[in-house]
């Protein structure tokens, strides 16, 4: 049988060598164009998804900072609790008399601490010994405190003594977190009043 005959059978129908060999290169290429498109839909839905996670941490985050430093300083028996005990720039500890019995119980969730930590890096919140992490992976954490004015209060190494306590009227949370897979970090901040005990 001739090469002629193999390259094209009697009649003109079928598929010469070339044809196929075109075909099926064609076929590869729009095969690896898919396979390239489907992997990156992945990554994005993977980051999407990655995103909304860390923004809903954060924002969980700051709804319970803000219900702590709401109802700091409650004190309905009048014994003299303090909203702020302990002040800086990376931890606050806050008490509030819940059961009005005109005691605070430093083991209970009358006094909760908010701390900074670098090892691992995070922003926890303490009630009476138990630590439970709010937000991990945190590239930026701090606490400052403005007086009645607006005015920034100055937080020295120590934190804040108590006359600079007594005169911090709201807390602002600066907080970025980035996870890891997580390109930029969702930083945000929240400015929450003290109560104003009449």
């Amino acid at each position: 049988m001739s090469a002629r005959a193999l390259a094209a059978p009697a009649g003109g129908l079928g598929f010469t060598v070339v044809e196929l060999l075109v075909a099926g290169t064609v076929g590869l290429v729009v095969l690896a164009a898919l396979t390239a498109l489907v992997g990156a839909g992945g990554r994005v839905l993977l980051g999407a998804g990655l995103r909304l996670e860390t923004d809903d941490m954060v924002v969980s985050t700051f709804e319970a900072f803000a219900f702590d430093v709401r109802r700091a300083g409650w004190d309905p028996a009048a014994a003299g609790a303090q909203a702020l005990v302990a002040a800086a720039s990376d931890a606050i500890t806050m008490e509030a008399d819940l059961d009005g019995d005109g005691a605070i119980d430093p083991s209970s969730e009358e006094r909760v601490r908010w701390a900074c930590s670098s090892g691992p890096p995070r922003l926890s919140r303490i009630v009476g010994a138990q630590s439970m992490p709010a937000a991990g992976s945190v590239t930026a954490c701090r606490f400052a405190f403005f007086d009645a004015d607006g005015a920034t209060l100055p937080s020295p190494p120590g934190g804040l003594d108590g006359a600079a306590r007594a005169a911090v009227r709201a807390i602002r949370l600066d907080l970025a977190v980035r996870p890891p897979g997580l390109g930029t970090p969702t930083a945000r901040h929240a400015l929450v009043a003290l109560r104003r005990m009449p």
